[in-house]
């Protein structure tokens, strides 16, 4: 409504939200129309793609003042005729009561996994190192201890069978062939990842005779590293 009002254009990058949230994607899941949206490769079943949508007076190649101004749009794949068809077929279907089912099942087992994700978290450790936390197929991994290593963990993960994607941005998703089956077997393997990042030294663990009388906080642990950068800069300009 602001945007209305001021007459500014919103403008929604879809790329990785795009038909993730829901059918019509974040605006569908949060209730907001944009004036102009972008849309990336899952539109195309993973095949390079980049998509720009909105109103002919947002998406015209001419300035109707200067005829000779024009805007031309030109890409690798446009046109492609592979990616047309994945894009036509995809499109189609999404649109069906079928992908609306689809979409409603993975929300809601994914909700409901991550609720039983976090309780058997709990259970195990009584003070659980990690929480997930979810929106639709989106799913991310909360670190609630302090700590300096919580990248080890993909590793951890991938050494029991868990591959992660977008580790750096914290952003996981599922597509919609999972399974519930397929998420639950994923639980167990998180918990003998934390288990193991536990028992390496990785995490900070309250009980340890080190830790006696001492908190970890986040700018404990950011000051403890700025220490040791500059000793071992002070250390390689001495020797």
């Amino acid at each position: 409504i602001l945007c209305d009002e001021l007459g500014i254009v919103l403008v929604f990058d879809e790329v990785y939200t795009g038909f993730r949230l829901a059918p019509g994607g974040a605006q569908e899941y949060f209730g907001v129309t944009s004036d102009m949206v972008v849309y990336g490769k899952s539109t195309g079943g993973g095949i390079p793609n980049g998509i720009v949508c909105g109103p002919s007076r947002l998406m015209a190649r001419g300035d109707p003042k200067k005829p000779l101004r024009k805007a031309y749009v030109i890409g690798t794949f446009s046109a492609h005729p592979l990616l047309l068809g994945a894009m036509n077929s995809f499109l189609n279907w999404v649109k069906t009561p079928e992908a609306r089912s689809e979409y409603d099942r993975l929300r809601a087992d994914v909700a409901q996994w991550v609720a039983d994700t976090n309780t058997a978290l709990e259970k195990e450790f009584g003070n659980a190192p990690l929480a997930l936390g979810a929106y639709s197929s989106v799913w991310t991994m909360l670190y609630k201890r302090p700590g300096r290593y919580h990248w080890m963990l993909q590793y951890y993960l991938k050494d029991e069978g868990v591959n992660l994607s977008w580790v750096g941005t914290g952003r996981l998703s599922f597509s919609l062939d999972f399974t519930r089956a397929d998420l639950d077997a994923l639980t167990p393997k998180i918990i003998r990842a934390c288990h193991r990042m536990e028992e390496d030294g990785w995490w900070w663990d309250s009980s340890s005779a080190e830790a006696q009388g001492k908190s970890p906080s986040g700018s404990g642990i950011k000051l403890s590293l700025v220490k040791e950068i500059v000793l071992a800069l002070i250390k390689r300009v001495v020797t």
